[in-house]
């Protein structure tokens, strides 16, 4: 006895995690009703870390005797390091002990902050002998001894609520009181693979006369499995509390998911969040609890949220066989047949195996197979061509799938072509001949004609053919005759599915003699499939608005002649394209007034040869032009020089030079810069933009255009 207690202390030294278990369907706060086996040591530790963003008070600072306030930084760890070992004393009787250390941080520059003990607990849990693993419902009863060991000088945030008492004088690692608690537990086996587990408990401190109500509830997903999911609510409220929902949500109270993960020689690691009521609602002082804690003669007031927002924590456990059950249990479990039933739900005994061919009756889907026959996982004899008669009895071992066979495992076939009788349509078949899966001459695209003899094996069905299996093609353009809708193609022309020439633009004129691909339709062709133009002036016929138009005439988009300059002379009739807007002109399209005739006032512009100097009679021109720039406002001119071969070096220089003289000369007169462009052109000018030919080609050309006045 001495030793075991022993065990216990040393066990308790070290980091364990809270109160579970982990051999059977345990939550991570929710424990189960089942209590260890005899002989079974548990063992289980882990770390607690809260996490906020605010104050460990909800003010945001402590106030100590002074009334002077002590502020709080924010992201202060309150961690915990909780501590469990639990030991099966009997059948349905379990003693544990758990003993936890804390350490909160900043705390004002103060001495609460700091490590410390919290208080020993003493566990006794029992559960009526009656119940197995297997049952529906499985209860158990607690009693827990809370004995003031803890540090009572140290931290900020209490860890159990009934640290806090009637008077608001606080301990944050310890009630400072002995406690005593009542637990009743219930698990809910609801499938093999879903647990409820279930707890209500009354904790009372004797001499402050505190009673907490505790509870919980949690549901773990696929308990017997390497990886199971739990999710569970846990929490304490005082019973004195009048308003009992708001102190149901405003004292203790956690959400709590996580998963444990099952890993070798009963070792369990088990990963959790807990979530508080403060996380998805307002931090406010209603609803926290107003505590006074004492360091060194010190007080300190403020208050505190009844459960942290959030917190994590990791714990790992094990189980140790102190009895050597376990392995015994092992070493008999290989010695017995394979069998679905796990650890607990088999009792510890061999399954039932009527045959003896090491399968367990409650997996064996042949329980009457003869000894030494060869069996699958099922307890089932070998049948390799799964012909329903096992390989024992199988003298045709390699039957076909879905062929009917005899008791000996071989189809019936008369004609001995390889189909057994009941699938056979041709039962008299010679056993040369290539066949069919119906026992018939192979006759792959149904024409009529047998494989050995077609020679187009893969004719469309429905097709007449001829003796050698090809089907009746009169024009040879690769179309059976049932579906040509041209028969009389001409040789090696291009034809569609249906055996007539191919259009691709629908313009009656077949591709192969179509000149022009894709000419719209609706539009008027020529005998090579391209489109009209009788008069030549680029625009198609049924565009053209103007269909006579002579030929080489300049034209719009519809196909009528262009007047540029809008004097009502077309431009292939006007000598004189330039003539400025509302000038009266005749019926070559000239002004009948020479001074308003640019074309004309241009050539009138001369130069001395070789040099940019104008000629004196020049001047008369120029100031014709500048006469018309005053009374016409609205327009630009472009000046556009030449020089003729041989009179210059560099002719490009000399008209450009040229076109600057007149440029300077209409500047000086008073006409706006932007009014005016200068261009030379070497020897030759451009081609006018209007297409005329009727311009002088080497000299100076004045070319207007409209401008808005500034």
């Amino acid at each position: 006895m001495k030793q075991f207690l022993f065990i216990i202390l040393v066990c308790a030294v070290f980091s364990f995690a809270q109160s579970g278990f982990s051999i059977n369907s345990s939550g991570i706060h929710v424990p189960g009703a089942r209590t260890l086996s005899p002989g079974d040591l548990f063992v289980m530790g882990g770390f607690e870390m809260a996490s906020t963003s605010k104050p460990a008070s909800i003010e945001g600072y402590l106030l100590d005797e002074n009334g002077e306030k002590r502020m709080l930084s924010e992201n202060v760890p309150s961690n915990s390091i909780l501590g469990y070992v639990g030991y099966g004393l009997l059948d349905y009787l379990e003693l544990g002990l758990n003993l936890n250390f804390h350490y909160d941080g900043d705390a004002g520059n103060t001495k609460l902050k700091g490590l410390g003990f919290g208080d020993l607990g003493l566990l006794v849990k029992a559960q009526p002998p009656s119940q197995t693993a297997r049952d529906l419902l499985n209860a158990a009863a607690a009693i827990e001894i809370f004995i003031p060991t803890g540090t009572n000088e140290k931290g900020l945030r209490p860890r159990h609520l009934w640290y806090i008492h009637k008077d608001g004088t606080t301990h944050s690692y310890s009630a400072a009181d002995f406690a005593i608690a009542g637990t009743l537990y219930l698990t809910v086996s609801i499938h093999r693979n879903l647990r409820w587990n279930n707890y209500i408990g009354l904790l009372r401190t004797l001499e402050n006369g505190e009673n907490v109500f505790t509870y919980g509830s949690g549901i773990n997903l696929f308990p017997y499995e390497w990886v199971s999911l739990v999710l569970e609510v846990s929490g304490e409220t005082w019973i004195r509390s009048k308003k009992i929902l708001s102190g149901f949500a405003n004292d203790q109270l956690r959400f709590s998911p996580g998963l444990k993960v099952r890993l070798p020689k009963f070792t369990t690691l088990s990963i959790n969040a807990d979530l508080g009521m403060d996380l998805f609602r307002k931090r406010k002082i209603s609803r926290g609890h107003a505590i006074t804690v004492k360091n060194n003669g010190h007080r300190y007031s403020y208050t505190v949220a009844g459960s942290p927002p959030i917190a994590a924590s990791i714990k790992l456990s094990r189980t140790f066989d102190l009895s050597g059950r376990i392995e015994d249990y092992k070493h008999r479990m290989d010695l017995c047949p394979k069998s679905s039933r796990s650890l607990k739900e088999n009792g510890y005994k061999c399954a039932p195996d009527t045959d003896n061919d090491g399968i367990a009756d409650d997996m064996d889907k042949c329980p009457d197979t003869p000894p030494e026959i060869l069996i699958d996982d099922v307890g089932c004899p070998f049948d390799q061509d799964k012909d329903n008669v096992p390989d024992y009895k199988d003298q045709c071992p390699d039957t076909k799938l879905g062929y009917p066979v005899n008791e000996f495992g071989c189809i019936r076939d008369a004609d001995n072509d390889g189909i057994p009788d009941e699938l056979d349509k041709c039962p008299e078949s010679s056993p040369d001949e290539e066949i069919n899966e119906f026992g018939c001459v192979m006759d792959s695209d149904d024409d009529g004609v047998p494989n050995v003899l077609d020679s187009c094996p893969n004719t469309p069905a429905g097709l007449t053919v001829n003796k050698f299996g090809c089907f009746l093609d009169k024009d040879e353009d690769g179309v059976p005759d049932e579906w040509d809708q041209c028969p009389n193609s001409a040789p090696k022309e291009i034809v569609n599915m249906y055996g007539c020439p191919i259009d691709s633009d629908e313009d009656g004129i077949p591709d192969f003699m179509d000149k022009c691909e894709k000419t719209p339709k609706g539009v008027m062709i020529d005998s090579v499939g391209c489109r009209v133009d009788l008069d030549g002036d680029g625009v198609f016929e049924e565009d053209d608005k103007c269909p006579n138009t002579p030929e080489d005439a300049p034209v719009d988009k519809m196909g009528c002649p262009v007047d540029s300059d809008k004097d009502g002379i077309f431009d292939y009739l006007d000598n004189c394209p330039n003539t400025l807007e509302r000038t009266e002109v005749d019926k070559n399209g000239c002004p009948i007034r020479e001074k308003q005739n640019l074309d004309k006032i241009a050539r009138r512009i001369l130069f001395h040869k070789g040099s940019d100097r104008p000629l004196n009679s020049s001047y008369t021109a120029l100031s014709d032009v500048v006469s018309i720039m005053r009374h016409n406002k609205q327009i630009a001119i472009e000046i556009q020089c030449s020089v003729k071969p041989g009179e210059a070096m560099v002719p490009q220089a000399l008209s450009d030079a040229r076109a600057t003289v007149i440029y300077d000369f209409i500047v000086n007169k008073g006409i706006k810069e932007e009014r005016l462009k200068a261009m030379g052109y070497g020897l030759q000018l451009p081609a006018n933009v209007r297409g005329h030919t009727k311009l002088n080609p080497v000299g100076v050309r004045l070319l207007p255009y409209n401008m808005t006045e500034e």
